[in-house]
């Protein structure tokens, strides 16, 4: 499992690290959009709760890389109709939709947790590389 947060960790870090535990458990994930993922929801983490607070975790269980993001802020994300391309965004969400196999908001007490899974090539169980990767 790979963990970071904000109060250790920048968003070039998170995705940084993220790549590395990827390398290091994961061959044959899709890199270039787990990246992608880790970088949208860390950048809204930090646009849009009040103290830019997150917590980012990786891990594999059953065969799934899951991804999980857990903020301070209540508000839950919702796509827009269209992105604004003034630089206010839009594409973000989308983007962490069309990357992954499945996607999921679950509200907290506090904030909410928003997770990613991406299915593994056949072999990968648990926090281990696959049998002969």
């Amino acid at each position: 499992m790979f963990t970071a947060h904000s109060q250790a960790s920048s968003p070039g870090d998170a995705r940084r690290l993220a790549m590395a535990y990827l390398d290091a458990h994961c061959p044959g994930a899709d890199t270039e959009a787990v990246q992608i993922v880790v970088s949208e929801l860390v950048t809204n983490a930090v646009r849009h709760t009040p103290e830019g607070t997150w917590s980012l975790s990786l891990r594999i269980e059953e065969g799934q890389l899951i991804l999980e993001i857990t903020d301070d802020s209540p508000v839950l994300p919702s796509a827009r109709r269209g992105p604004a391309l003034d630089g206010r965004g839009g594409l973000g969400l989308g983007l962490v939709d069309k990357l992954s196999d499945h996607t999921a908001v679950v509200p907290s007490g506090r904030g909410k947790t928003i997770t990613a899974w991406w299915k593994l090539p056949t072999g990968h169980t648990a926090d281990r590389p696959a049998q002969g990767a």
